[in-house]
């Protein structure tokens, strides 16, 4: 899947935006794009163990029934996957994309990633069928060494994008990035600082403009870091907000810590993380 645009749909609220911003990115990188859906291993299995609890002939009985229940679950998992596969496609389809691959993986999270390969970007839904905030959301974004583009429930193609920056090497490197990469290219890219340093933010903007890219600044004084991103992003309208997944001192604790889930919760934007 190398150089591959995925999205990851369930067939959520979030199942046709992440198709949108999907093959969005894939336009703007000239990259191919996947549909991907995950049959994760059951946490509860209709079978369990019965040694014990009731008579032999009983026991037996059961598990077979039991093993019957598990094996058409697992069938019609399958078929509901399949058809929400076949429903974004013919989205795509509208969308100018008539070529996505079409993938179904079954197994754990961790090594279902890891047989993807290098990715150019995965796109997955804020909300997910299990969770207001995408179920295994922060699980991706720890185990995927990729970039990971976190959307809300409505699409709209990006025009203004938000640089969280903190000044350290990884920003730095992040924000060399941008430069090159084409995804955003022609957009108006706003660099925002909470609690540093103006020569800092000073750097990092001729950085841009050295590349072409129409930069505005602010260096934000807030307690909370995930309010004054939001509040700022909010109040300039901003349609993308691109982060590193690390940082250092504050930053790296914001995006490691528990408040990833609340940057997720409380942002209005697409996220993309960087890594």
């Amino acid at each position: 899947m190398n150089n591959t645009v995925i999205a990851c749909v369930d067939g959520s609220p979030s199942t046709r935006p992440v198709c949108e911003y999907a093959a969005w990115a894939a336009g703007k990188l000239g990259a191919p794009l996947a549909l991907l859906h995950v049959l994760e291993k059951s946490e509860t299995p209709a079978v369990s163990d019965l040694t014990g609890s009731i008579g032999i002939d009983s026991r037996e009985q059961l598990t077979e029934a039991l093993v019957r229940v598990e094996g058409e679950r697992s069938r019609l998992l399958m078929a509901q996957g399949k058809a929400v596969l076949a429903g974004c496609a013919e989205l795509l389809k509208q969308t100018g994309q008539p070529d996505a691959q079409l993938l179904q993986k079954h197994g754990a999270l961790d090594e279902i990633l890891a047989e993807l390969g290098e990715v150019r970007l995965m796109v997955l839904g804020r909300r997910g069928t299990q969770n207001q905030v995408g179920s295994h959301l922060e699980s991706v974004i720890r185990l995927q060494k990729n970039p990971v583009l976190i959307v809300p429930e409505t699409f709209t193609p990006p025009a203004r994008v938000m640089f969280a920056y903190d000044g350290s090497s990884e920003s730095r490197k992040n924000l060399t990035r941008l430069t090159v990469s084409p995804l955003l290219h022609g957009l108006s890219c706003h660099i925002v600082m909470v609690n540093g340093d103006m020569s800092a933010l000073q750097d990092a903007q001729a950085v841009l403009q050295e590349a072409g890219i129409t930069t505005e600044t602010r260096l934000l004084e807030d307690e909370s870091v995930t309010g004054a991103l939001c509040r700022y992003a909010d109040a300039h309208d901003i349609d993308l907000t691109v982060m590193g997944a690390c940082g250092h001192s504050r930053l790296r604790r914001f995006f490691i810590g528990s408040h990833t889930t609340e940057m997720l919760s409380e942002s209005r934007q697409p996220l993309l993380m960087l890594r």
